[in-house]
């Protein structure tokens, strides 16, 4: 039994670009697939219903075109099925969610670039309660 469906945080930084290399790589030897996500952190008091801006704030359409792209064209270069989505809210939790849609059997993402935050808030959270295996990709 392979890895077939691999989910990947991916926001084009640096390290989320790694982390997508290392997804596409997986899947490529497992004939598997890639689901690159965009998540808008949506902050806690916009969550529960305090203010957060207007949604325009939130989101940035230019940027998420732009990252469907390069995940599309990428996908289509190493010939592995995927797709790109973009949600809003808390940042592991959608992972997690978006894996349990996909039946994942692994969730990539890269580590904070943030010194002082070590594994970074995301991986943090994921290794500490997700059910799917976790990859974090410095």
């Amino acid at each position: 039994m392979g890895i077939r469906s691999i989910v990947v945080g991916f926001d084009g930084s640096e390290t989320s670009c790694r982390a997508f290399a290392m997804a596409t790589g997986l899947a490529g030897r497992e004939h598997g697939s890639v689901h690159a996500c965009f998540i808008a952190h949506l902050p806690a008091a916009a969550a529960l219903g305090g203010f957060a801006g207007p949604a325009p704030l939130l989101e940035d359409p230019d940027r998420n075109d732009g990252l469907a792209a390069f995940v599309t064209e990428e996908l289509a270069r190493a010939g592995i099925r995927g797709d790109f989505t973009h949600r809003s809210g808390e940042v592991a939790a959608e992972l997690e969610r978006l894996a349990a849609a996909y039946t994942a059997d692994l969730i990539v993402v890269g580590r904070s670039t943030h010194p002082h935050l070590h594994l970074g808030g995301v991986p943090r959270q994921l290794l500490a309660r997700s059910r799917i295996p976790v990859l974090v990709v410095p």
